[in-house]
């Protein structure tokens, strides 16, 4: 669901970039008061999982794929404004190293994964698993459910911007079109997100709040931190070259409803043809000298950049997070030293 450049009008680029960088500054804020010795290094861990996770795209339809939004599943371990930030930081490389969504959509990509995939989704967990009677079960059950919402309405919000860009497009088929196809994509997102934090609540059930009356430890986080990087490591380096190779769910709506863009530089249109971002890693391709094979190539840039996710997260959550005081302590008064 990443939009590339040239694909929304500039009020439209304009109004969700406001929005997305009001929402990344919100989030930035309730970073501060995060625990500084676990919250940079789940964040980081997260974030690389989620890129990697992004990379794989899986069959919906025939010769249409979808992949991991990753915005629920962020905001369950993490918080909603952490997660968010988490999606802020997949996004911006993404967009920056492997012009994957475009600079001029970053404001509209982070509104729908971040800002409705997991603020808005975590809101809809936390009342489905009130619900559900809370615990690991509806814990479960509620984040699977919440995920496949999320993507439905984030959906709607990139149908919506892709209406408000594009006048000319009937309003309804767009929309039906999105909610059919991520309809089916939501149950990949619900899926994985239920793998995940099944393993997660076997291995550290303290890591989610309110799964579990355990009190939440910091003990042997960098251990579990370690083997989610050596998941996220894995998933690059050897199920990232085999994804399944077919366009996405926008860009097969896109092509089903007539939105053609090839002629948005003209005088008077819409829409504002911008050239694609120039990536040192385009299409997930790291330039190596010599190396023909392009499974090779997506291995080496999916490692780069789980690599470079994890410190942009760990950085972002280090430069915000707040100074813990210790409480003053308190100078015992020496007994006969009351007046009388």
């Amino acid at each position: 669901m990443h939009l590339p450049d040239g694909v929304l009008s500039l009020p439209v680029a304009a109004v969700t970039s406001v929005i997305g960088a009001a929402g990344f500054a919100t989030g930035l804020y309730h970073l501060r008061d995060r625990s500084r010795d676990r919250t940079p290094v789940l964040m980081g861990m997260m974030a690389a999982f989620v890129f990697a996770a992004q990379m794989l795209n899986f069959p919906v339809f025939p010769g249409v794929s979808g992949h991991l939004m990753g915005g629920v599943l962020s905001a369950v371990v993490l918080g909603p404004w952490a997660g968010a930030c988490v999606i802020a930081s997949v996004l911006c490389v993404q967009a920056l190293l492997f012009a994957d969504g475009g600079l001029t959509a970053l404001g509209a990509n982070f509104v729908n994964m971040g800002l409705l995939g997991s603020v808005v989704g975590y809101a809809i967990f936390a009342e489905l698993r009130r619900l559900l009677g809370g615990g690991i079960q509806g814990t479960l059950v509620g984040a699977m459910l919440a995920a496949w919402v999320a993507v439905l309405i984030s959906a709607g919000a990139c149908a919506l911007e892709l209406a408000w860009s594009n006048p000319g497009i009937a309003w309804l088929p767009l929309l039906g079109w999105m909610l059919l196809i991520h309809a089916a994509i939501g149950v990949g997102e619900a899926l994985i997100t239920g793998l995940i934090l099944r393993s997660i609540l076997a291995a550290r059930p303290d890591l989610i709040p309110g799964a579990c009356h355990a009190v939440p430890s910091s003990n042997q986080i960098g251990r579990f931190a370690l083997a989610g990087m050596g998941l996220a490591l894995a998933l690059a380096l050897f199920a990232a070259p085999f994804a399944y190779d077919a366009p996405d769910g926008l860009e097969t709506v896109v092509e089903k409803v007539g939105i053609d863009y090839s002629d948005a530089s003209e005088p008077g249109s819409e829409t504002q043809e911008i050239q694609p971002t120039k990536a040192p890693m385009p299409d997930y391709q790291l330039p190596i000298p010599g190396l023909s094979s392009m499974r090779m190539a997506t291995a080496a840039a999916g490692v780069v950049g789980t690599l470079i996710v994890c410190g942009v997260a760990v950085l972002l959550a280090r430069a915000t997070a707040g100074s813990h005081r210790l409480p003053r302590p308190s100078v015992p008064i020496e007994a006969g030293s009351h007046g009388r």
